[in-house]
């Protein structure tokens, strides 16, 4: 769901940035009560010898995904690909300085209103994300949205 569980990891707001100046993490969290902590403070860990991992179903999974692929985290270990010193991103991130327009002409901008669910043949979209974040991803999930919701849309069209 869209809320937090016992056991996942947060950082406060007022923490800032989750990687410091210095290479070291900031103080990770565990939640411990969900009501006390927002959706958009909690961290998933990127695998490595210097992170906290859940201690929920989710950390498990990392434990036997990481166990099962025969990767143990060390500095020491000879694999290079497992002395990663690990780090932390946020589950979700918002956009934003976000915009958007019509591309196309006049013509296009002149049907749509803010009542109809109006199918465009192309959008500009601009935003900002922070570091560590992958537009590619916001926009495939923007487009999971709209692709769902057309189909749904569809759906209803065809069966009546």
């Amino acid at each position: 769901g869209l809320r937090p569980v016992k056991g996942d990891l947060y950082i406060r707001e007022n923490d800032g940035d989750i990687d410091a100046e210095d290479g070291t993490t900031v103080d990770v969290q565990v939640v411990t009560d969900p009501d006390s902590v927002s959706i958009s403070q909690i961290i998933l860990p990127l695998p490595g010898y210097n992170i906290q991992y859940p201690p929920n179903d989710v950390g498990e999974l990392y434990t036997k995904m990481l166990r099962d692929d025969g990767i143990e985290m060390s500095k020491n270990n000879k694999i290079p690909e497992s002395t990663a010193k690990g780090s932390y991103r946020k589950l979700f991130q918002r956009a934003t300085n976000l915009k958007w327009d019509i591309v196309g002409g006049k013509e296009n901008k002149d049907q749509l209103d803010s009542t109809a669910d109006q199918m465009v043949s192309a959008a500009r979209l601009t935003f900002e994300l922070e570091s560590g974040c992958y537009a590619t991803m916001m926009l495939r999930e923007l487009m999971l949205s709209t692709m769902s919701r057309g189909c749904k849309v569809n759906q209803k069209t065809m069966s009546t």
